[in-house]
């Protein structure tokens, strides 16, 4: 399921993307990614990427993002962005977690196997 809460950004964040009254985004993204909306509302449209394959069929989910909150996208796909009611807007895409590149999946893999040893160890004793 996707997540809806407000967000404070970090040090990390990429700069913010500006939209114009009246102008679309679109971006094709990776799972988990978040979108934070940095100044004014957003208008998020997307569908179900599974069911991409039924093209024109499947529903749009549309989601309305409030200045300050964040939507992570449940799965990959086009989603396009829009400023709400005509307004200037601007937005932050924040890359997925570190478990989706290698090395977050190195590090994780070695905490996983770190806390095996650590249980067997336990038990032998």
């Amino acid at each position: 399921m996707s997540l809806r809460q407000p967000h404070a950004l970090s040090s990390r964040d990429a700069a913010p993307s500006r939209l114009p009254a009246g102008q679309l985004a679109l971006h094709d993204l990776r799972a988990h990614t978040g979108i934070v909306a940095v100044e004014g509302s957003l208008q998020l449209q997307l569908r179900d990427h599974s069911l991409a394959w039924l093209g024109n069929a499947v529903p749009v989910t549309t989601i309305t993002l409030r200045e300050g909150e964040c939507f992570v996208t449940p799965q990959r796909g086009v989603v396009s962005i829009s400023a709400v009611q005509g307004q200037a807007a601007a937005f932050v895409l924040q890359s997925a977690p570190l478990q989706n590149n290698l090395y977050g999946l190195i590090r994780q893999a070695q905490q996983s196997l770190a806390g095996l040893v650590k249980t067997w160890w336990r038990r032998a004793a």
